[in-house]
């Protein structure tokens, strides 16, 4: 894996640049393509973390990369599992009206949750978790890439900031399936990928949350900071226990 260092310090160059640009709404449309670039980096981050952390990788990261354009082909044209949407044309290629780019999306959401799913030592904590964080997290993309970026467009609304209930009921399931390969497969993985899935995940949500609250989307920015203090308090909380497990020991 000589070249994760690579990406990971390229991805951060670019996200602390579009935190400040699509964050605070200064990005020109001229640089529109740099979306594709952003996601394509942090699935490839995902994808790697995953790759890490189960036995199999080689095939299970591209059934999820395929596997989810797979699904949200068949949510755009028949409105399952997701509702029914369209996207914009903002995220480069499609396939079947799919950018090519959410699948490196959802390798992103799903290798972020993995990893965040690790702070966490109850049973089965990847089966139930990853699916819980991924939707998580989609409540705070989905406000704002809809609603405030115009990304892609619901045909119905919903309680929840006009996104329909379905869509987080799709989300949880075709997570879940995701997470039961995920838990089957599960192995030892360097705390480095561990490490950076969490700082992917908390940044993702951090990125949404401040572009809602410069949209006004206030609500998103509490759910935001209150993932990062979560996390923060769990990572300590582990850090503790193996450190009291080493004195023992």
């Amino acid at each position: 894996m000589k070249v994760y260092p690579f990406i990971w310090k390229w991805f951060l160059v670019w996200y602390f640049i579009g935190l400040i640009l699509v964050g605070f709404d200064l990005l020109p449309p001229w640089l529109e393509w740099a979306n594709p670039v952003f996601l394509w980096l942090a699935g490839a981050i995902g994808g790697t973390i995953l790759y890490q952390g189960i036995r199999q990788g080689v095939w299970i990261v591209p059934f999820i990369f395929f596997g989810s354009i797979a699904v949200e082909t068949l949510g755009v044209k028949t409105g399952f599992p997701f509702s029914e949407y369209v996207y914009a044309e903002a995220f480069g290629p499609t396939v079947f009206g799919v950018p090519v780019t959410i699948g490196a999306a959802w390798l992103a959401v799903i290798g972020s949750s993995f990893a965040v799913a690790h702070l966490f030592t109850f049973r089965n904590n990847i089966l139930w978790l990853v699916p819980i964080l991924a939707v998580w997290l989609d409540m705070a993309i989905d406000p704002v890439a809809a609603n405030v970026k115009g990304y892609w467009e619901w045909a119905n609304d919903g309680l929840y900031y006009d996104i329909p209930t379905q869509n987080f009921i799709g989300w949880f399931g075709l997570s879940l399936i995701f997470s039961w390969i995920l838990q089957r497969h599960e192995r030892a993985v360097d705390s480095l990928f561990i490490q950076h899935g969490v700082y992917l995940f908390v940044m993702l949500h951090a990125l949404f949350g401040v572009t809602a609250v410069n949209a006004g989307l206030y609500g998103i920015g509490f759910l935001s900071i209150l993932t990062s203090g979560v996390i923060f308090l769990e990572r300590r909380g582990r850090d503790d226990r193996v450190t009291q497990k080493e004195m023992v020991q």
